[in-house]
């Protein structure tokens, strides 16, 4: 495992639970609708050309902001214009919190685990055997 030396500090979360409740993260569909939100998939990402309203929606209510998306894994808890994805919290606006869960050491199990149940319940779908 290695690391980058910045002038900035950061405090890097690997628990995607630990850092989701900090921020606030709205990941829920539905309430992303009732706030009057649009053009987000079901986990509450939104495209880059949706960034105009997230914006404008943050003006019009500071409780929420922006949070980046910066690859694979990687959110900052504050909006950088220029990437692809967005999502939005009503937690703590610190700017410093990254979360980074490729970095847990538990991820590729966890991953792994995902993927055998639904591989599984995929079998039993087409199996036609009975599904919970």
């Amino acid at each position: 495992m290695g690391a980058r030396a910045s002038e900035h500090k950061i405090e890097l979360f690997v628990t995607s639970r630990d850092f989701n409740r900090r921020v606030g993260l709205i990941t829920n569909y539905y309430d992303l609708e009732w706030l009057g939100l649009t053009g987000h998939d079901f986990c509450g990402t939104f495209e880059c050309r949706f960034l105009p309203q997230l914006i404008q929606f943050c003006k019009d209510n500071p409780e929420y902001h922006i949070l980046t998306s910066c690859g694979p894994g990687r959110l900052i808890n504050c909006l950088v214009e220029g990437n692809d994805f967005y999502k939005v919290g009503d937690g703590d606006k610190d700017p410093a919190l990254v979360l980074n869960y490729l970095l847990d050491p538990q991820w590729l199990v966890s991953y792994e685990d995902g993927i055998s149940s639904a591989l599984a319940e995929l079998d039993n779908v087409k199996n036609r055997r009975k599904v919970k």
